[in-house]
């Protein structure tokens, strides 16, 4: 009887060992840098110029339907240029900001912009400078 209580214990301390080197194992896998689980705001809103920041978003969202190359564009707006977008900038923004009573802009998409990408407010809040 001795000879088996003393290989159960021998079992039960076997188990015990891989059971704290799996939990340790597996508790090394996870990088809790805090950094990376939760970085910080990497949305700059700082120096917003219509070059800069403001064209591209009408580059890579409006301008396949508002450009100039578009014979009949969309409602009969073009955003090419820094005068066109500042002639309706309020329209413009209201519409991909997805205010009630306007058409969703950009057409077709159920979600705005991305707000860090539309540094559009910022700017026309500061006068929409030719900058």
């Amino acid at each position: 009887m001795g000879k088996m209580h003393k290989n159960n214990f021998d079992f039960l301390r076997l188990l015990f060992a891989l059971f704290v080197i799996i939990t340790f194992s597996f508790s090394n896998c996870f990088n809790n840098k805090e950094d990376i689980l939760y970085p910080a705001n990497v949305c700059d809103t700082t120096n917003v110029k219509f070059k800069g920041k403001v064209a591209p978003v009408f580059a890579n969202h409006c301008l396949i339907c508002h450009g100039n190359a578009v014979s009949s564009p969309g409602a009969g707006i073009r955003l090419q240029d820094y005068a066109q977008v500042k002639s309706n900038i309020d329209l413009a923004y209201a519409a991909m900001t997805h205010q009630p009573g306007l058409v969703p802009m950009p057409l077709g998409q159920k979600e705005t912009i991305d707000p860090c990408e539309i540094k559009i407010r910022i700017w026309k809040d500061a006068g929409a400078p030719n900058n």
